[in-house]
């Protein structure tokens, strides 16, 4: 009976040590199971963590990229911006360049105009010049050549009235020798009864020596 009693309690006692190792077992076996949900849930949180992150940093990524981009083609408008301003600017330099080299042509071409018709007007005012002087020139010496033949004139005039003077002359004193000559043979009385056209001629030989002689005077 008291075998039976301590078998009964061994194995009671062996039945409770094979139930708390049994719980301790199952204890360990939970505590295994909480550490592995622990660490699986801790992996998993870890992993979920990481893609979050990695979907933030791959969303900045993009956005960083999407804002790259626009900030290089705000920096290629920017260029083409500044480059066509450059180029307008240019073109209106250009346009300006021309408009004042078209106005300096035109300038020149009015001064060039302007120093040709002075010129023509300076000759033509030389050579009106010369005209009139070469008229004035050609009416003096027209005047003289007049004056010359008058002069010319005259003196042959006179030339040819001294020589007939000289030659009345002399053929007064010729005829006046002669009629002394014929005096001194004649009386006068007897000569204007002979000849009665002696006395017209003895009074215009006396009327032309004494004219001859008022000239000469």
């Amino acid at each position: 009976m008291f075998c039976v009693l301590l078998f009964n309690s061994v194995s009671y006692v062996f039945l409770l040590l094979c139930l708390y190792i049994l719980l301790c077992l199952c204890t360990l076996l939970c505590l295994c199971i909480l550490i592995d949900m622990y660490a699986l849930f801790c992996i998993f949180f870890v992993l979920f963590y990481v893609l979050f992150v990695s979907s933030v940093l791959f969303y900045v990524l993009f956005v960083s990229s999407v804002l790259l981009y626009l900030l290089f083609v705000s920096i290629v408008l920017f260029y083409v911006l500044f480059v066509s301003s450059v180029l307008f600017y240019i073109l209106f330099v250009s346009i300006v360049l021309f408009y004042v080299l078209f106005v300096s042509s035109v300038l020149f071409y009015v001064l060039f105009v302007s120093i040709v018709l002075f010129y023509v007007l300076f000759v033509s005012s030389v050579v009106l010049y010369i005209v009139c002087v070469d008229c004035v020139v050609l009416c003096i010496v027209c005047v003289e050549c007049v004056v010359l033949y008058i002069f010319f004139v005259c003196k042959c005039v006179l030339y040819y009235c001294h020589r007939v003077s000289t030659q009345l002359q002399l053929n007064i004193s010729y005829y006046t020798n002669l009629l002394r000559e014929a005096e001194s043979f004649l009386t006068v009385s007897q000569l204007v009864k002979k000849f009665p056209a002696f006395n017209g001629i003895q009074r215009f030989i006396t009327a032309f020596t004494s004219a001859r002689h008022l000239s000469l005077s």
